[in-house]
């Protein structure tokens, strides 16, 4: 299974897209897609996702932003997963027209393009989807798609099972803010569930996407069993975002 990144860079009302057509046997060859590509070993993904950035235009990412979670299905490619971002805050050289200037690329031909432009392109039918939601800036959200050939023959947008349900829930927490074990549970439609929230957030395997270090639980203690380093290591994320925490408690 392959793990990607995507982004859509955006600037003054454009997104920074990228025309496929340099390469013979690109998959995407003669598509429109934003920037990004495939894990390498070892690599997490938002370590993928600047790379890829930098290396494709030059652009050095100060911050971005997790959308969604894109599972692809196809009978011509190995299954995907696709972690999809969008960023506005990037490090570039400017161009004389004031825009950041756009480098060759190896992969295709880059090109600022305004927003209410980027679905006239020619883009894959699922990229479409994800795109219109993008536009009309939804949550974070989990998407499924299954290809034949160039065909979507199917597309589900949310997430399908409890663990999923349990991230997507937890993707869409502000920076600055915390929630709980239990309201989560609420939220996913399983009252109750709180312990069963816990052991998926503890099993998190989106590292730098999901932010389960913003869940806390009832009492708004940090956990001891926090998948990436303990309370310690909960508590000073929460304190990078500005989230108050005296004693391993969330000051509430």
């Amino acid at each position: 299974m392959i793990w990607s990144s995507l982004c859509y860079i955006e600037h003054q009302g454009n997104y920074l897209m990228l025309h496929r057509t340099k390469k013979d046997h690109d998959i995407n060859k003669g598509k429109w897609i934003g920037v990004g590509g495939k894990t390498e070993p070892l690599e997490t993904v938002p370590e993928c996702l600047v790379r890829e950035v930098r290396e494709e235009t030059g652009f050095i990412l100060n911050s971005y932003e997790p959308r969604a979670i894109i599972t692809f299905n196809s009978d011509f490619a190995e299954k995907e997963i696709m972690f999809l971002f969008t960023s506005r805050d990037f490090k570039c050289h400017l161009g004389e027209d004031g825009m950041p200037a756009l480098p060759v690329c190896n992969e295709g031909v880059l090109r600022w393009v305004p927003k209410e432009e980027v679905l006239s392109l020619n883009l894959w039918e699922g990229d479409r989807v994800f795109i219109e939601k993008l536009l009309t800036d939804d949550p974070f959200f989990f998407m499924r798609m299954e290809y034949r050939g160039d065909d979507l023959t199917e597309y589900v947008v949310g997430a399908e099972n409890f663990k999923d349900k349990v991230y997507e829930a937890t993707a869409r927490i502000p920076k600055g803010k915390t929630s709980t074990y239990g309201d989560i549970a609420i939220e996913i439609g399983h009252p109750g569930a709180a312990r069963a929230v816990g052991n998926a957030l503890h099993d998190n395997p989106y590292e730098g996407v999901i932010p389960c270090h913003r869940v806390v639980n009832a009492g708004g203690y940090c956990s001891r069993s926090f998948g990436f380093g303990g309370a310690e290591s909960q508590a000073r994320l929460l304190r990078a975002e500005g989230v108050k925490v005296e004693k391993g408690r969330v000051v509430l």
